[in-house]
């Protein structure tokens, strides 16, 4: 028996719905979870803070990790995997990964002012031992340089195959700073279950990426 194309559209609708709400309540975990680390598993500096400053660090923390979170949603933005593709279409992806993007820098500033102001600005961690800081201003670096000459690469003059071969290895040097840069900076991460997280998060999207890369690869060889 076969089915009126109605009911098969309808079916397909349904179940590209379904798997859009599995993408954003997986999402909806993952951020819940991860804004709940500097409250669960305190670091030692907010051990020493009260009031404002306190409150400032702790926001400051909560908005690095969903930089942290954009981030590896960007990389996978990036990559536009054909299960993505067929499920959002190529122009809302490249859309998203623009706007996301943009939100990546504006939470990384916002988690470096919040997490300096409280020691003050003329106060900055400088010096070998602080050297997971300073893989996160490397990382801040990165992330501006990243976001300015994607909006503004006409005006920079940057050739297309350029910069998106600059674009795209800055992504994955990110993907790596980010982890290194999070593993070492905050005794939070030296308890087991974020450290664990995070490493199976950033595994989950360096699989991503060899998977969808691979893929592509195989597909051009056939052609």
């Amino acid at each position: 028996m076969v089915m009126p194309k109605n009911s098969q559209s309808n079916n397909r609708q349904l179940v590209r719905k379904l798997r859009i709400s599995c993408i954003i309540g997986f999402l909806v975990i993952v951020i819940g979870g991860a804004i709940s680390i500097p409250f669960i598993y305190e670091s030692q500096t907010l051990w020493y803070k009260i009031g404002v400053d306190k409150t400032m660090l702790r926001a400051g923390q909560i908005t690095g990790l969903l930089a942290v979170i954009l981030l590896f949603v960007q990389i996978i933005l990036a990559v536009r995997g054909k299960f993505l593709q067929e499920l959002f279409g190529l122009p809302s992806l490249m859309r998203w990964h623009r706007v996301n993007g943009v939100l990546v820098f504006v939470l990384v500033l916002c988690h470096v002012t919040l997490v300096l102001a409280p020691e003050g600005f003329l106060n900055l961690p400088i010096g070998m031992k602080y050297w997971p800081e300073l893989v996160g201003l490397i990382l801040f670096l990165i992330v501006f340089v990243m976001v300015v000459s994607s909006l503004f690469r006409q005006q920079l003059g940057f050739a297309y195959i350029r910069w998106r071969t600059i674009h795209k290895s800055l992504g994955y040097l990110a993907l790596v700073l980010v982890a290194i840069h999070v593993l070492f900076v905050s005794e939070s991460f030296e308890h087991s279950i974020p450290r664990t997280g995070l490493i199976a998060a950033v595994a989950t999207v360096v699989i991503i990426v060899f998977r969808v890369k691979t893929a592509a690869l195989q597909k051009k060889r056939k052609q």
